[in-house]
């Protein structure tokens, strides 16, 4: 009985219960679908933000990327203005166009348009000490070849010492050769000496400067028994010493130099011949010492160049031969004056020079060595770092030469005119 009731009531709970448990579920599936929703709207934002991260982590790269491109580029320009500021380019360009009347030296009259020389300067310093020359150089009668002129090494500060330090290939400080013409001087024609050199030199303010140099020269003295090996030693030098000033009106070059083998010269050495004293190329008995003076005054728009340039003793005949076979005892004088004016709005220079040379005749096949000649040359800068000159010269030829050939070598009249540009 008591069953019954209690049957009744659990069946009235279930009829009542089963619309709100229905309605509960409906309440729960509209709460996970409003979750689910809110869940995907939240799995939007982070996709998005994620997607803006990436993006963003994208840029980034990109823009480090481009900040070491720059950071490149601006140590490579760094580089290259370091380079550039540590050169110093420059050079020189001489077209010449002559005409050469000869009596009985160099043939008949002749004309012609070379290019005359080509030089090509480079000049690399490395920090405050230390700095590298180069010139490259072309001249007409090098058969179209371009030479290694120059090329040393130079080890210098002066701000903190008046001496430097030069090693390489150099023209050694024997003889100035300065000149207002287009021809050469006779004193460089002698001496000019271009060797594989060590230097040691100073300059001071008070306007002092000397050097001293050792090299292993082309003319050998003979030595034990000739043999090649036996003289080919670094046993040549050479010492100069000077005073230079100036100021705004006058100015003043004047120095000394000696040199133990003046046989080293770029002419005299190739008049070393093979004499049987050496084996290989031809020696000397002794060695002969070369001296040299020069002076140049610069007074307001006047200027004076006096150089002397000579051998100290005789060479045999075994070791320099001439045409007529004298011992010879070579040397060259250049005077010149020049006053430089304005013509035209533009600087001119107007000169005059004579030239003499002793013991020259060594050779009857070359008007390089002429006994005496006059120079007049003009020149004006026409345009910037452009200059245009003119130059006649007379010239005589040795009478040694002329009687041992047997022809007139009397003299010889050159004219030339040169325009040149500088960069």
């Amino acid at each position: 009985m008591t069953l019954k009731p209690i049957a009744l009531a659990l069946i009235c709970a279930g009829i009542i219960s089963q619309p709100v448990l229905a309605d509960d579920m409906s309440d729960l599936k509209a709460q996970l679908n409003a979750m689910q929703q809110q869940m995907q709207s939240m799995q939007n934002k982070l996709d998005a933000q994620e997607a803006a991260l990436n993006k963003q982590k994208e840029v980034s790269t990109e823009l480090k990327h481009q900040q070491a491109n720059r950071n490149k580029d601006t140590d490579a320009r760094a580089v290259a203005h370091q380079v550039a500021d540590s050169l110093s380019i420059g050079g020189v360009i001489e077209v010449v166009a002559n005409h050469t009347d000869s009596d009985g030296w160099s043939g008949e009259s002749a004309s012609d348009i070379v290019l005359d020389t080509f030089e090509l300067a480079v000049e690399a310093s490395a920090g405050d000490w230390v700095s590298g020359n180069v010139l490259f150089l072309y001249e007409d009668a090098d058969d179209d070849n371009l030479n290694v002129d120059e090329a040393f090494i130079t080890i210098a500060n002066s701000e903190v010492t008046p001496f430097y330090l030069s090693a390489g290939r150099l023209y050694v400080p024997f003889g100035n050769f300065e000149s207002n013409m287009i021809s050469d001087p006779a004193t460089l024609t002698l001496a000019e000496t271009r060797e594989d050199v060590v230097q040691v030199g100073f300059e001071v303010d008070s306007g002092f400067y000397g050097s001293a140099y050792l090299f292993n020269g082309d003319a050998d003295e003979a030595k034990g028994n000739y043999s090649s090996l036996d003289n080919n030693e670094i046993d040549n030098y050479g010492l100069n010493f000077g005073y230079a000033m100036e100021n705004d009106d006058f100015g003043l070059d004047v120095g000394v130099g000696y040199i133990n083998n003046i046989a080293t010269s770029d002419t005299l050495q190739d008049a070393v011949g093979d004499n049987g004293l050496c084996a290989g190329d031809g020696c000397l008995n002794d060695y002969v010492g070369g001296m040299s003076l020069h002076a140049i005054a610069t007074i307001g728009q006047f200027n004076l160049i006096g150089e002397y340039i000579t051998a100290l003793d005789d060479f045999e005949m075994s070791e320099i031969s001439s045409v007529n076979g004298d011992k010879l005892k070579p040397r060259a004088w250049n005077i010149e004056g020049a006053y430089n004016f304005e013509m035209a709005g533009k600087e001119a220079t107007v000169a005059l020079g004579y030239q003499r040379t002793k013991d020259m005749y060594l050779d009857a096949e070359t008007t390089d060595f002429f006994e005496k000649a006059w120079l007049a040359s003009i020149s004006v800068g026409i345009l910037e770092n452009t200059t245009l000159a003119a130059e006649w010269r007379h010239a005589d030829g040795y009478s040694e030469v002329k009687n041992a050939v047997g022809n007139d070598f009397e003299d010889e009249d050159l004219l030339q005119v040169k325009l040149s540009y500088e960069f």
